[in-house]
């Protein structure tokens, strides 16, 4: 019968928590999660079908270089994950090169070009020896300004460190009297990187552009002229005045490399560069002819200097000028790619070590990542067995979702690829869970809102039952405990139902005979143990304390034993009751809380912020009561009171039976000492309590010579309290 009522509640909660709390996570959770992974998969799965589609289709169009072009819209389009295009050697056919950024990433010198928009040029030395180093603003100009807000005047800048074994070597020649070769190289550098800037512009399919890079060009001091012919040698770029002969032309297509000759009394030097149609520029210009046109180059030599300090800076600002026209028309094109595939053309020249460039923030742009191909495996494990290979991997601490297509070689494929192989290369798509694994943890927030909002269900479910089943026969229970709580401790319960709540009744009679006692035994103990017993409340009273910095006061009744000796027994304690009510008083008037007596000893605790005065006060006024007690100066008895203050652990000591409220640590020992130490009348104070007190009226400290106590190695040094 008495365990029915249990078995009930217990029941119940047992049954709302599974079916309410446990059902919601176990099934909602793990359902959004596969939902979610399965979004995530089929994003992933869509994006490099898409892809695969689109290059199949454009290499079927007969426009493979357009494939390239298809891969990098791709990725910046993709938001979410990188994807990477392999060949069936397991080689990737389009690197993602120049799509880097460094944040902050500008030194000094950088910000400086940047901020007064001015060029700098500097020479530095490293392991592979001194070099120039020249760096030089790119203009926001009103054509960039399309693109590009008008709200500032530089784009960015230009850093450009030439080869230092190039000038090296030109320097022996120059000691030799030999110039001509590094004319020819000077020649060689500029033309080469006016022919990057060209490629990259017809291969954006802007042809028109041309005429900005031929028109930009021309403007540069030390170039003669620029022009671009067709394979016939008519002029399609470029002045039609001093055209170069057209056997010259046609010889350099011959030759199948660029030629070179001086003009003008060797003081202007040709180049003449041949374009070969390749398989990416037939798309525009057809498949007929292997050969594209010629770009002639000619470059002003009579205006370099043959002093080797000298032509490495003329050398690194020409190159640099050819550079920041390349770059300002290719970057009318529009698209990201075609600048980041110039600039890479520009660093793989020979002469040039280093080519940066940085935004007006100072972020370093186009940087060629040397990121780790973490996906290898993956490809060949594709290639080996046709088939989607789809699984989790974490990269640098980052969980992706990795998504492998074999691109199958199909029969209309194999016109131009052949059929000696099934598969031409994997799609690859990785894709990151950074959202998806947010959103899943969010989701677990909400469930742990949902286990609340379901204990808040059990709770009201049991209260609804409690009431019906147990609340209205105790219903006078609680009318007996209210008057308990009030003060009233007469009352009593009358229910003698031989079960839970019958004997819940019994048991509060017990209760309130042992609160009667109780009520009478809290005369025994200090107000720091009755607050500390309410404060407790239902979690119940447990041992343990906590750390307080607070005063402790110590005061001993000097004389008491002789006096104990000769006196009947009832008066030693009506004198010894008449002194510590006396002393009880007036710590209660200053705030102090009497933590025990012991024997003829009282021992108080002080807190807040004017503790130490309290205390001080609290002791001056006991000793002037002691003096105006003619019953206790006639026979000899006076107080020692002893004062610290310090850290302390403040909190029920003992053990789980029998336990004291009280203060413990080094502060309150010393305090004793001090007590100990203290004379008859006296008021003895430690150092760290007379800080409290310097600026203090009404009392007065003496220091005392220092005082040797037991447990500290060195003297400490102590004062005396008296009124001020």
């Amino acid at each position: 019968m008495k365990n029915r009522l249990e078995l009930k509640i217990l029941l119940l909660m047992i049954v709302v928590l599974i079916i309410g709390f446990g059902t919601y996570v176990i099934v909602s959770i793990n359902r959004e999660s596969e939902v979610l992974l399965e979004q995530q998969r089929e994003k992933s799965r869509l994006f490099g079908e898409t892809v695969m589609v689109g290059i199949r289709n454009v290499m079927l169009s007969g426009k493979a270089p357009y494939a390239a072009e298809l891969v990098n819209d791709a990725r910046e389009n993709l938001e979410f994950g990188t994807l990477r295009v392999y060949d069936n050697t397991s080689k990737e056919v389009f690197p993602d090169e120049g799509r880097g950024v460094i944040a902050g990433a500008g030194d000094q010198q950088v910000r400086h070009a940047i901020e007064q928009e001015t060029e700098l040029m500097f020479s530095v030395s490293d392991s592979t020896g001194a070099h120039m180093v020249r760096i030089e603003p790119l203009r926001n100009e009103r054509e960039c300004q399309q693109c590009h807000s008008g709200n500032h005047t530089v784009r960015g800048v230009t850093r450009l460190t030439l080869d230092p074994s190039l000038m090296s070597v030109h320097a022996q020649k120059m000691a030799a009297h030999n110039t001509s070769d590094t004319k020819r190289e000077v020649a060689e550098i500029i033309s080469n990187t006016l022919a990057a800037g060209f490629r990259n512009i017809m291969l954006a399919g802007q042809g028109e552009l041309m005429d900005t890079l031929v028109r930009r060009t021309a403007r540069l001091p030390f170039i003669e002229k620029i022009k671009v012919y067709d394979r016939f040698g008519a002029v399609h770029f470029g002045e039609e005045e001093r055209l170069a002969h057209e056997d010259s032309v046609m010889r350099a297509i011959q030759d199948a490399a660029p030629i070179m000759y001086a003009e003008k009394n060797n003081r202007v030097l040709t180049r003449l560069i041949p374009f070969r149609n390749e398989e990416r520029c037939q798309v525009c210009h057809g498949s007929k002819s292997q050969w594209r046109g010629v770009m002639e180059v000619s470059l002003r030599t009579e205006r370099l200097s043959m002093r080797p300090k000298e032509l490495e800076m003329q050398l690194t600002a020409m190159l640099q000028a050819t550079i920041g026209v390349g770059f300002r028309s290719i970057m009318l094109v529009g698209k990201g790619s075609y600048a980041r595939a110039f600039i890479n053309d520009v660093r793989a020249i020979g002469a040039v070590k280093d080519l940066r460039v940085f935004d007006n923030d100072a972020n370093e742009r186009f940087v060629n990542n040397q990121s780790k191909d973490h996906g290898l495996e993956f490809v060949k494990s594709a290639l080996a067995k046709d088939t989607v290979i789809e699984a989790m991997q974490t990269i640098d601490g980052e969980e992706f979702l990795v998504r492998y297509t074999t691109l199958r070689n199909e029969k209309r494929c194999q016109v131009c690829h052949g059929d000696d192989h099934t598969i031409r290369g994997v799609v690859g798509v990785t894709t990151s869970m950074a959202a998806v694994n947010a959103t899943i943890a969010q989701n677990q927030v909400y469930s742990l809102i949902a286990g609340a909002l379901t204990i808040l269900l059990v709770w009201l479910v049991l209260r609804v039952f409690m009431k019906a089943v147990v609340v209205r026969p105790i219903g006078s229970l609680g009318s007996v405990v209210r008057e308990v709580g009030n003060g009233n401790f007469s009352v009593s319960s009358s229910i003698t139902s031989n079960d839970e709540i019958g004997d819940l009744g019994k048991r509060i009679n017990e209760m309130i005979v042992g609160l009667r006692e109780r009520f009478h035994l809290q005369k025994f103990v200090s107000q720091q143990t009755v607050d500390y017993v309410q404060r407790a409340s239902e979690m119940g009273v447990k041992l343990g304390g906590e750390r307080k910095v607070a005063t402790v006061f110590f005061s001993d009744v000097r004389g008491f034993t002789a006096f104990s000796e000769t006196v009947e027994p009832e008066r030693v304690v009506a004198m010894l009751n008449g002194i510590l009510s006396r002393q009880a008083a007036i710590v209660k008037k200053y705030g102090g809380d009497i933590d025990k007596y012991v024997g003829d000893e009282l021992v108080a605790v002080f807190q807040g912020e004017q503790m130490v005065k309290h205390a001080v006060q609290c002791a001056v006024e006991i000793q002037q009561m002691m003096c105006s007690l003619p019953e206790a100066t006639a026979d000899g008895i006076a107080i020692g009171i002893g004062i610290n203050t310090g850290e302390m652990v403040m909190g029920a000591m003992g053990s789980e039976e029998r336990m004291d409220f009280t203060v413990i640590g080094d502060a309150v020992n010393l305090g004793a000492r001090l007590c100990s130490a203290a004379g008859r009348g006296q008021v003895i104070v430690s150092e760290y309590s007379a800080k409290y007190l310097k600026k203090e009226k009404g009392i007065a400290l003496k220091k005392l010579k220092a005082l040797s106590v037991k447990g500290k190695a060195k003297p400490i040094a102590v004062y005396e309290a008296t009124a001020g």
